[in-house]
C-alpha cells in the first residue's frame, strides 16, 4: 500500500577524481542515511599503466562496480556533473510575464553562450528582484534571473552513464547547485562557499539560499599534494599522507610553504567578494564556508580568515541527516567531501515528497 511505501533517493557525484554515492531515505520526515560509497576514476598519472580504454568506458565500469557495492534501493539516480562543464550567469531583466521572460532569456543567452543554442541545454529561474536607482531617481525594479547552460553532448554523456546501469536519471545538474544545497540550503544571509575538489575548485556566492555567482578554478587538492611533495622533496603518496595528518604547513612559521593553488583560490575569492560588495553594499558577503575533500587541510580555515578578512567555517553537509551507528563513526572523518552527493540525494527526496 502507498501508505507504507518508503521514499529513497540516491545522489551520484561524478567528480574529476572519483564518483561518490549517497543514498537517503525519508523516515519520520527526516533524511536517514542508508549507504554511501566512492570509486576512484582513472587519473592522468596512472593512465599509462591502465589497460587501453577510454575515460568514458572506465567511468562506466567503475560506476557499475560502485552501485554493486552500495546496492541502492532507489530506481532512479540524481547526478551532478563538474561545474566547469557548464555556464552560470546572473542576468537582470525588467519586470515581465513568464512567457515574455522565456523569450527574453533565450535572446539574451546568445550573448553569454559561445555555442549555437540548438547545441545547448538551457535552463533558468527567477532568483530575486532588486531596486534600481541612479542618484536620487528610482527606476522600476529588475528581475534577477539565473541562467544555466551546458552542451547537449555533455548532458547525453551523463544520461549514458545512467542507462548503462539500467537506472533512470531523475536529475542532472552542475555540482555548484548540489554543493550549495548541502552546505547552505536555505540559510539566510550572503555566503562565499569555497569547495576544493581534487583537481578543481568551485567558488559560489549564495544569497538567502540562491546561487548568485559562481567561478571555477583549475586548482585543487592534488595541487596541494604536489606542492608538499616538491617543497619537502618527498614522494606524492607520502605528501598525500602528510596533507591529511593534521600538520599545519600554512600558518606555522617554522613549516610554512607557499601553495600556488591556494593563492589562486584566495585571489579569486577576493575578486568575487569585492565585485559582490560593490554592487550590494547593504548586503555584503558575511562569511565563508569551506567544503570539499581538502577543506580540512590543517590551517586552511585560519589562512582564509586572515587573507579574506571574514569569518570562516567548515561545511557540515551531514547536518540534519540521521546516521545509523555503524556509519556515524566514519561520517566525521569524511567531512564535506560528499557534499555534492548529499545535495543531490536531498533534492531527490524532495521530488519523492512532492509526488
Amino acid at each position: 500500500m502507498a501508505l507504507f511505501s518508503k521514499k529513497q533517493a540516491i545522489g551520484i557525484d561524478f567528480g574529476t577524481a572519483s564518483i561518490k554515492a549517497v543514498e537517503l531515505e525519508l523516515r519520520g520526515g527526516k533524511p536517514y542515511l542508508i549507504n554511501y560509497g566512492e570509486a576512484e576514476l582513472m587519473s592522468p598519472e596512472k593512465k599509462s599503466a591502465m589497460p587501453v580504454r577510454s575515460f568514458k568506458e572506465d567511468a562506466t565500469l567503475r560506476f557499475k562496480a560502485l552501485l554493486d557495492r552500495v546496492a541502492p534501493k532507489s530506481d532512479g539516480v540524481c547526478i551532478s556533473m563538474p561545474a566547469f562543464l557548464g555556464l552560470i550567469s546572473l542576468i537582470d531583466f525588467p519586470e515581465m510575464t513568464d512567457v515574455e521572460l522565456e523569450s527574453a532569456v533565450k535572446f539574451e543567452a546568445k550573448k553569454y553562450i559561445p555555442s549555437a543554442l540548438e547545441d545547448v541545454a538551457l535552463s533558468w529561474e527567477r532568483v530575486g528582484t532588486k531596486e534600481h536607482t541612479e542618484g536620487r531617481t528610482a527606476h522600476p525594479s529588475k528581475i534577477e534571473v539565473l541562467l544555466v547552460a551546458a552542451l547537449n553532448k555533455d548532458v547525453w554523456q551523463y544520461e549514458g552513464y545512467a542507462k548503462a546501469v539500467n537506472r533512470t536519471m531523475k536529475l542532472l545538474e552542475l555540482e555548484t547547485f548540489s554543493i550549495a544545497r548541502a552546505v547552505i540550503g536555505n540559510d539566510p544571509g550572503v555566503f562565499l562557499v569555497i569547495d576544493i575538489g581534487a583537481r578543481a575548485s568551485n567558488l559560489i556566492v549564495m544569497e538567502d539560499g540562491f546561487v548568485k555567482m559562481s567561478r571555477n578554478l583549475d586548482a585543487g587538492g592534488i595541487d596541494i599534494t604536489r606542492t608538499l611533495s616538491e617543497g619537502l622533496n618527498i614522494a606524492l603518496d607520502r605528501a598525500e599522507t602528510l596533507k591529511r595528518s593534521g600538520k599545519d604547513f600554512l600558518m606555522k612559521a617554522e613549516s610554512a610553504i607557499i601553495f600556488p593553488g591556494i593563492e589562486m583560490i584566495v585571489g579569486e575569492g577576493k575578486r568575487m567578494i569585492a565585485s559582490w560588495n560593490e554592487k550590494h553594499p547593504d548586503h555584503a558577503v558575511a562569511s565563508i564556508v569551506l567544503s570539499g575533500g581538502s577543506a580540512r587541510f590543517a590551517g586552511l580555515p585560519e589562512y582564509f580568515h586572515v587573507q579574506l578578512d571574514l569569518p570562516v567555517a567548515l561545511a557540515d553537509p551531514w547536518r540534519g541527516i540521521v546516521c545509523p551507528g555503524e556509519l556515524a563513526s566514519n561520517i566525521q572523518n569524511m567531512g564535506s567531501s560528499f557534499s555534492s552527493a548529499i545535495g543531490l540525494a536531498l533534492y531527490g527526496l524532495e521530488i519523492q515528497k512532492n509526488k
